[in-house]
């Protein structure tokens, strides 16, 4: 049966007890009531059974996305715990790296300073010892060319 007959013999059926309040006998079958609402059910097109399904199903599709959503929030803000964790970290290490190059740059302008003291007095203790040979060497060309050595060779007689 289709279900707008099933209607109207439902509506008949129901319409047989309208003068039951005024005392007039009218008899309702509630069994034949019973089979039409069932025929009713069953004639109902499948989108509309599954409608009816999904909609009895509704608190456990709800339930269902809240843990889906909830899983996804713990997921993401555990994920944004983890990026701050190791942003920090990039921090501290780049901050760190810094200090460990500022204190290496001040230990090499140190190390430069007392390398050069180092050199500047190694060089005075070469000049000096050059002076000083210097000295050895024009007091030796003073006496070639003006004392000793400038009187002709004399011959032994």
């Amino acid at each position: 049966m289709d279900i707008l007959q099933l209607i109207e013999e439902l509506e008949e059926e129901l319409g047989k007890g309208k003068n039951f309040l005024f005392g007039k006998k009218s008899h309702i079958d509630l069994d034949r009531c019973a089979e039409l609402i069932e025929e009713l059910k069953n004639s109902l097109p499948p989108a509309i059974q599954e409608a009816r399904y999904i909609l009895s199903q509704k608190e456990n599709i709800i339930a269902g996305a809240r843990q889906t959503a909830d899983k996804t929030i713990k997921e993401a803000e555990l994920r944004a715990q983890q990026m701050v964790s190791e942003s920090q970290i990039v921090k501290s290490s780049e901050h760190e790296a810094g200090e460990i190059i500022n204190s290496a740059n001040k230990r090499c302008a140190q190390l430069y300073g007392v390398t050069k003291d180092n050199i500047d007095r190694m060089l005075k203790a070469v000049e000096d010892y050059l002076v000083q040979n210097l000295q050895v060497v024009r007091n030796n060309r003073e006496q070639l060319n003006g004392g000793l050595f400038n009187r002709p060779p004399q011959t032994k007689k």
